[in-house]
């Protein structure tokens, strides 16, 4: 369960490193396997075991009280959220970083949250200083937004109105009183420009611009005009036309300095204030993450808080699914302050995802951090006792897992409703086929399966969101949608294989979708994608395949052919069992149907 898991990478399993020790990152021969013995036989320590004396110690010397705490990392947000809920279970100092959790039982430990409630119980004269620098912020964005206005009206290519063009020095007296009242219109007629001329906007730019000393001549003449009684139009008269184009040049150009240095300058403020919003932001949050026992945040969020999680200076680091991160993604989130650095994962089942498949195929991108150290016998831990699955679903998995034990809560799992087999592979030789607009394969007859099967057992008192379908081709995907629309089947849980990673259900039907004369088999043939596949379901598992030709194709798919035909459970046709009353589910589900 997740809070077994949690309960053990987080306090005694933590410095065993569960699955692979990074214990003193600078000598992993320190590790000493002997100390976990409960480990070493496949299970987890009991809730209240003690754990031995060399855990203890450095748990205490890595984790007290006054230690930062414990950064937990995950791939997606849904595992940050299982994980920490275990967590939940033993230790209530627990902050999520980050928005899209789906938990409610950790709504209350969210970082917003706490901030939230920590800014209505905030002292009087802090919430002066946060008020005070809110406001510096919202000022100058309002300066910022007018400068860029200001900036875009001088810069573009429009006509420049009267009040656009103040605050030339030498421009002065009664032409500049009088230009300044100009809108565009009349600076246009001033200017000559149509319906006044036959000159245009570009000729008046192409002339050049009116020098200072020249400014001010034109000021004074223009002065004496307007005094000996001509008043403001005669100061504008007075300007010949070809002078009226190079003394406009010239104030346009200088709006044009004035506004880039105001914008500048705005900018400048803005960021000032914005980093001094974020300064005291980060400080509230460092205040409530130091707080805590445990900060979770998927690697995502570790990337965009890098600096929370550097001011953290978190000694222990726990990432969860730490097979399908990135290596890359590891070492960032590494610092100077690291101690110890846990990986939980699998690298059995998928590794992680490149962006550029050349760099994954020839440079090893996709090989994560903890195969990386599995590869190099990296001291680890392996948990061989498994609580999902019945045996019967597990035993498929004997193949990958030789070493599995079934908990004893799996034996006495109720019997799927209806069917006679909890793990069935309903074999065909139906061919796949390519839709015109999808790459992605397809198989009809697979389809058309699912759809009665999915049509049985919710008939049978399944709630839809009980059973998950899984198809390892997008192409399948969309046309198992479709089916399922077509037949009246809403709710059901629809997913691709790879997505589908670190989740589970109770009913899992599965559609491997290949069947061809050529014998390809695709992403069908990647034994961590198989592995997942087949591990998904905790009380039914039903597969639709040409089970022939994966088994002529893939080793893997051998093996596992070779249980089900022991196991007699595989054929064209799914057995069916009249189910006992006592087995159906409760009314509850029923009636959600």
């Amino acid at each position: 369960s997740a809070e077994r898991k949690a309960r053990a990478a987080v306090a005694d399993e933590a410095t065993a490193g569960a699955v692979s020790d990074a214990a003193s990152v600078s000598d992993l021969s320190e590790v000493n396997l002997s100390d976990y013995p409960d480990a070493e036989e496949g299970e987890l320590p009991d809730e209240g075991e003690v754990a031995p004396p060399s855990v203890a110690e450095s748990a205490e010397g890595l984790c007290g009280s006054d230690s930062p705490p414990i950064l937990v990392l995950c791939h997606t947000n849904h595992a940050l959220d299982q994980f920490l809920e275990g967590i939940l279970a033993f230790e209530p100092r627990v902050v999520r970083v980050g928005g899209r959790s789906q938990s409610e039982a950790l709504k209350e430990h969210n970082l917003a949250e706490r901030l939230r409630v920590r800014k209505e119980e905030r002292a009087g004269s802090r919430k002066t200083l946060l008020g005070n620098v809110h406001a510096h912020l919202k000022g100058s964005r309002e300066r910022l937004s007018a400068a860029a206005k200001q900036s875009h009206r001088t810069w573009g290519g429009g006509l420049l109105s009267g009040l656009l063009l103040r605050g030339q020095r030498s421009f002065r007296g009664a032409l500049a009183a009088a230009l300044e009242r100009l809108p565009e219109e009349g600076m246009a007629a001033w200017l000559g420009l149509p319906p006044a001329g036959e000159a245009s906007l570009e000729s008046v730019l192409a002339q050049p611009q009116m020098g200072p000393a020249a400014t001010e001549a034109c000021c004074d003449e223009a002065d004496r005009a307007a005094y000996s009684g001509g008043g403001p139009a005669a100061a504008m008269e007075s300007v010949p036309l070809v002078d009226r184009w190079a003394l406009y040049n010239s104030l346009r150009a200088g709006a044009q300095t004035r506004a880039q240095a105001e914008l500048v300058a705005a900018l400048e403020s803005y960021r000032l204030a914005a980093a001094a919003e974020q300064a005291l932001e980060e400080a509230e949050a460092l205040a409530v993450l130091r707080g805590a026992a445990v900060v979770g945040m998927t690697t995502t969020g570790a990337a965009k808080y890098q600096t929370l999680v550097r001011q953290l200076e978190c000694r222990v680091i726990v990432f969860e699914e730490a097979a399908e991160v990135l290596e890359a993604h590891v070492l960032a989130s590494l610092g100077k302050s690291t101690a110890q650095l846990l990986l939980i994962g699998d690298h059995q089942q998928l590794r992680p995802s490149a962006a550029c498949h050349e760099l994954a195929l020839h440079y090893g991108l996709t090989v994560s951090l903890f195969e990386r150290a599995l590869n190099n016998n990296v001291p680890y831990v392996r948990l061989r006792t498994q609580r999902r699955m019945r045996p019967q679903i597990s035993r498929l998995l004997s193949p990958i897992y030789p070493e599995l034990i079934d908990h004893p809560s799996t034996f006495n799992r109720p019997a799927v409703v209806g069917l006679a087999h909890p793990a069935y592979f309903l074999t065909h030789q139906s061919p796949e086929r390519t839709r015109g607009d999808l790459i992605s394969p397809e198989n009809p007859h697979e389809v058309e399966v699912l759809c009665c099967l999915a049509a049985l057992l919710v008939g049978s008192g399944y709630a839809p969101g009980k059973i998950t379908v899984l198809s390892a081709y997008v192409g399948q995907l969309i046309a198992l949608r479709a089916g399922f629309a077509a037949c009246g089947l809403d709710g059901l849980v629809l997913s691709t294989v790879d997505a589908y990673q670190g989740e589970e259900n109770d009913i899992v039907l599965l559609s491997l979708v290949r069947s061809n004369s050529d014998g390809r088999l695709g992403f069908t043939a990647v034994d961590n994608r198989i592995c997942v596949a087949l591990s998904r379901a905790r009380l039914g598992f039903y597969c639709a395949c040409n089970l022939e030709m994966l088994t002529a194709g893939s080793e893997l798919w051998r093996q596992v052919a070779r249980h089900v035909a022991d196991a007699g459970v595989s054929g064209a046709g799914l057995p069916l069992a009249l189910g006992d009353v006592s087995a159906m589910p409760p009314p509850s589900r029923l009636g959600s149907v």
